[in-house]
């Protein structure tokens, strides 16, 4: 055979060769063209795998503050014309509602050291006592404490009550190292109430807790919510019922918490009240207190300064 024959006729070894090249390309076109078709469906499967994983676990974070909500009103139900002394309501005040007067997780918020004038004449009246105890409700609703002083001077402590958790934050940004706080305000009744605050119109309203989800209007929703308590449980929840300095700036319930005061379980050296309405009520306030054995001394604008007769 020829040379030429030889190029014109390959070995059947070349053809095989051949078939076997083309076979394998065909079959990586095929492999190809395979994947690119489950690309889409890869992709749409991942896709709706993690889809329904964060459903999933929305659900189940949403199922679980459902239940802690459940929880948490089942437990304002339990409180709902309890006694101001009961055992359950103070341990529930110490549990859940008192905390310390401090805000470790942000800077520092600066003390203004000087004295209200209300507060300057307590102090003459309970001539410059060190280390008593106040209870100071609506403190820092002006960003200020007729407090704070007492605690930086003359090592007082106390308690500190702000329904608003605006000013709640910033009590606490204070560093009021040797007092407590709740955010919360005090019950117009012997009962635990819950308010709903109105920031607009710088108001509350004031519903008992069974009623409190029912007689919401619409704008409640939007409205933050927050627990009152009894003043004398206070006093029970810090182991404290000698009060030597108390200030009342409740919105307007000023006498009505008064009225739920067991006085004759407590002792109240000074009371501070806001009023803010006519001279009617001022002098019901009056009367009522001396009814108590407290004495008007003096008024700073709409502070009322009262003592304690011995």
């Amino acid at each position: 055979m020829t040379l030429s024959n030889q190029c014109q006729n390959p070995s059947p070894d070349n053809n095989l060769s051949d078939i076997l090249t083309a076979g394998k390309m065909n079959n990586m076109e095929s492999e190809t063209s395979v994947t690119r078709k489950l690309l889409p469906l890869a992709a749409f499967f991942m896709a709706f795998t993690t889809v329904m994983t964060v459903l999933i676990v929305y659900m189940d974070n949403t199922a679980i503050k459902h239940y802690q909500f459940r929880v948490n009103m089942s437990q304002d139900y339990d409180l709902l014309g309890v006694s101001q002394d009961d055992p359950q309501l103070i341990m529930y005040i110490r549990a859940v509602h008192l905390t310390p007067a401090i805000e470790p997780n942000h800077k520092p918020l600066k003390s203004e050291d000087e004295i209200s004038e209300d507060t300057a004449y307590v102090i003459k009246l309970l001539k410059n006592k060190h280390k008593g105890f106040f209870i100071e409700a609506g403190a820092y609703s002006d960003g200020k404490s007729k407090t704070e002083w007492l605690e930086g001077n003359l090592s007082w402590q106390g308690l500190l009550i702000q329904p608003d958790p605006r000013h709640y934050f910033s009590l606490r940004r204070h560093n009021r190292k040797h007092s407590q706080a709740i955010h919360g305000c005090i019950s117009p009744s012997p009962h635990p109430k819950e308010v709903s605050l109105h920031p607009e119109n710088g108001g509350i309203k004031v519903n008992s807790i069974r009623s409190s989800l029912l007689d919401m209007d619409d704008s409640d929703w939007f409205n933050t919510r927050v627990k009152c308590f009894p003043l004398y449980s206070l006093l029970l929840a810090t182991n404290v019922t000698n009060i030597d300095y108390l200030i009342l700036e409740t919105g307007g319930t000023e006498l009505q918490v008064l009225e739920t005061v067991p006085f004759e379980k407590t002792n109240i050296e000074v009371i501070n009240v806001q009023v803010r309405s006519n001279d009617t009520e001022k002098d019901t306030l009056k009367k009522f207190l001396a009814l108590k054995k407290y004495k008007f001394m003096e008024n700073f604008n709409e502070s009322y300064v009262f003592m304690l007769n011995h």
